[in-house]
């Protein structure tokens, strides 16, 4: 069991003072280790975890950067699963006629997942009345409506039921416009935040590790140097992704999936994106940390510590 908890300790400390730990224990305990000592020596292998170099000033700036992108990272993770948590739309068909009456002859019909369109021309009664037909409607079948508003001379408003909101909006070219889309789940929040913690520690833990790789390595120079290309790429990423986050705590009416954490890694700058494709995709903000964290990693392998043999260290 004692060999087993030696996980919780870092790889540079099981090679170094791992049998030393074992034996320390067995004479201190009489051979006989109790549960509350074997649960000390789990705590102090993962203390050790989160301990940085010390007076290292590098391995400080290395923790936080990592701490920074982990949590970038879970909040991608969050947001993304939270995508996941949405309800999808039902249908057009069945919704045609609860909506726009049994007599709707729709222009033009789009479902996606997560949202559907109909646009349909108005009734022979005129664009508000046949908006206010819509609306007392829905309200007859039991939806959740709001009151008609007026935008610039075309009357509009909103409606739920369930999981589903629709917003119902007539134009002065004779035509009403049906959106559909899921409303927010509850379970989003918790995951955005969740993944954002769990990306934290993640993020610091990986970050104290590479730290004590580099303390100890005789390439520093180059590890540094690629580090800090991956460290500049990543960033970006990262730095949209709390801008998502902030937007969406700031700024969130709780409908439909555009505007979840995660598409702020839509808005790259030039040149890491291309300008010319619209609209923007997720796809560059992907390719960007997926390139940074593999120059993170190649540094990783420039700081490896001295080589080892037979799991003894070899001294540089």
């Amino acid at each position: 069991m004692s060999r087993l908890l030696l996980a919780a300790y870092p790889a540079r400390m099981r090679r170094r003072h791992g049998p030393e730990l074992v034996s320390t224990l067995a004479d201190v305990t009489g051979g006989h280790p109790s549960s509350a000592d074997h649960l000390r020596l789990a705590i102090d292998g993962l203390r050790e975890r989160f301990r940085l170099p010390a007076v290292r000033p590098i391995g400080v700036v290395t923790a936080v950067l990592a701490m920074v992108v982990g949590g970038a990272l879970g909040l991608l993770g969050g947001s993304w699963a939270g995508e996941q948590a949405h309800s999808p739309v039902p249908a057009v068909g069945p919704l045609m006629p609860q909506i726009l009456g049994p007599d709707a002859r729709p222009t033009q019909t789009t479902h996606e997942r997560f949202a559907l369109s109909i646009t349909s021309p108005i009734g022979a009664a005129g664009l508000e009345p046949s908006v206010r037909e819509i609306h007392t409607r829905l309200t007859a079948a039991g939806w959740d409506v709001t009151a008609i508003k007026q935008d610039r001379g075309q009357p509009g408003f909103s409606a739920r039921t369930g999981d589903l909101r629709v917003s119902v909006q007539g134009y002065t070219d004779l035509t009403v416009s049906v959106m559909g889309y899921p409303v927010r789940p509850a379970a989003y929040l918790p995951l955005l935040l969740g993944g954002l913690a769990i990306g934290l520690l993640a993020g610091w833990l990986i970050g104290a590790a590479l730290a004590h790789r580099l303390a100890a390595s005789p390439h520093r120079f180059p590890a540094l140097v690629t580090g800090a290309l991956g460290a500049a790429l990543l960033l970006v990423p990262a730095g949209r992704l709390y801008q998502g986050l902030y937007l969406y705590l700031s700024d969130d009416d709780g409908n439909g999936v555009g505007k979840l954490a995660h598409d702020a890694l839509a808005w790259m700058p030039w040149p890491l994106r291309d300008t010319s494709a619209f609209p923007d995709t997720l796809g560059p903000g992907l390719r960007t940390l997926a390139i940074g964290l593999a120059v993170i990693g190649l540094a990783a392998v420039f700081a490896r510590p001295p080589h080892q043999v037979r799991g003894e260290a070899v001294t540089p």
